[in-house]
């Protein structure tokens, strides 16, 4: 009769503890508001995926790669920090498909190399 109590006293402790795992990281993996991703540089002029050439562009702009789009999509603005290529820029262009978790920064100047940074969404002023 004690085995079976302690036996009932281990399961129920132990499925309290899984379901409070679980909610922990569903909470986390659905509500992701910063990434760490590779920015590298690019200089090629042309139209963009939202539809405007590159020399009509007044402010920074990035391309990002297709799998952040459901994040951070065509239009919107993102901030990069932790890095040479820190700043506020907008989302004007993607990258191909071979890409993933990466930005590339449309910059005129000597390429800077790939770096590593923070990327967030922030509201348009």
């Amino acid at each position: 009769m004690k085995w079976i109590i302690t036996l009932l006293f281990v399961f129920t402790s132990l499925a309290f503890t899984w379901s409070q795992a679980d909610s922990t990281r569903i909470d986390s993996v659905s509500y992701q508001h910063e990434w760490q991703v590779k920015v590298l540089n690019y200089r090629i002029s042309g139209r963009t995926a939202s539809g405007v050439h590159t020399k009509r562009i007044k402010e920074p702009f990035v391309a990002i790669s297709r799998d952040l789009l459901s994040a951070l999509p065509l239009g919107s603005y993102i901030e990069l920090s932790d890095c040479l290529w820190a700043g506020k820029y907008r989302v004007m262009d993607k990258m191909g498909k071979r890409h993933t978790n990466a930005i590339d920064v449309f910059s005129k100047k000597k390429n800077r190399g790939i770096q590593y940074c923070r990327c967030k969404s922030v509201e348009s002023n």
